[in-house]
């Protein structure tokens, strides 16, 4: 008992010791042994797609270990096209759940053209390791794309998040890009227009369909109308919102009503 008990302390030591070393490049060079590096830092797959491992953009893969999980690690490795279109990107993207002390790849899913984007671009990527508990033996973990558009007058950006399950020895999505965020606006670069800005928060929600839990979204939004006054002042007319919305699981995943989905 004293040893398995040692045993026990020693995994956990590693574990611990492997969340404070999130090697991000180790676990490239485990889920792709062939790749190569470049002078940029970078790695070239077999197939010819870009890693950057760097940590300085957008397009950087990340890693982190599960706490739900303290054993497996989870990494979103962006595999870009080298080929450059003006100031859009191509890419998919590849989630992996590894094994945090030996970075054994447990699961993976390929995720194509996950990365493309063009005049609203991919501003980041995050993985969230919040309690998705979605049912009594499972819990997910999210994946954040924020994105951003690039024009002044018509400013639009958001966060949307994407759930995944471990189930049956496979990597699976459950719910797909439900914004958290959004904002957008339409103005004259000066004072006039109408801005719209929305926040959105999930929770698990006591009640279930098909096995898993249903997922409670309460929203929040401000309609902003800008206009100049008789004085020639720029003043601004807030209306508050305010709604609420039930996700239920079908069996294969939650369905996301078009006023809630990402701009994937």
């Amino acid at each position: 008992m004293r040893l398995f008990i040692s045993g026990i302390l020693l995994l956990s030591a590693q574990c611990a010791n492997a969340a404070n070393n999130c090697d991000i490049r180790a676990i490239v060079q485990h889920a792709w042994p062939e790749a190569k590096p470049t002078a940029e830092g970078t790695m070239i797959t077999p197939g010819n797609q870009v890693i950057d491992i760097t940590g300085t953009s957008p397009q950087s893969a990340i890693c982190r270990v599960w706490p739900a999980h303290p054993e497996l690690t989870l990494a979103a490795v962006p595999l870009m096209s080298q080929e450059k279109i003006d100031y859009a990107h191509n890419g998919d993207l590849e989630l992996l759940v590894l094994n945090s002390v030996t970075l054994e790849v447990k699961q993976r899913l390929h995720l194509p053209e996950r990365m493309s984007d063009d005049a609203i671009r991919i501003t980041g990527i995050a993985l969230d390791t919040a309690r998705w508990k979605v049912a009594p033996n499972q819990t997910a973990f999210g994946l954040h794309i924020t994105r951003s558009g690039s024009s002044r007058v018509n400013p639009i950006g958001e966060d949307a998040l994407s759930l995944y399950v471990i189930e049956n020895n496979q990597l699976r999505l459950i719910l797909e890009g439900i914004a958290l965020t959004a904002n957008s606006g339409e103005w004259d670069g000066n004072c006039a227009g109408e801005f719209n800005d929305t926040k959105r928060i999930l929770a698990i929600d006591a009640s279930s369909h098909k096995g898993y839990a249903d997922i409670r979204v309460s929203e929040k939004s401000v309609k902003s109308i800008a206009s100049v006054d008789a004085k020639g002042e720029c003043t601004a007319k807030d209306t508050l919102g305010k709604a609420n919305w039930t996700l239920r699981y079908d069996g294969k995943q939650y369905i996301v009503p078009q006023q809630l989905a990402s701009l994937e």
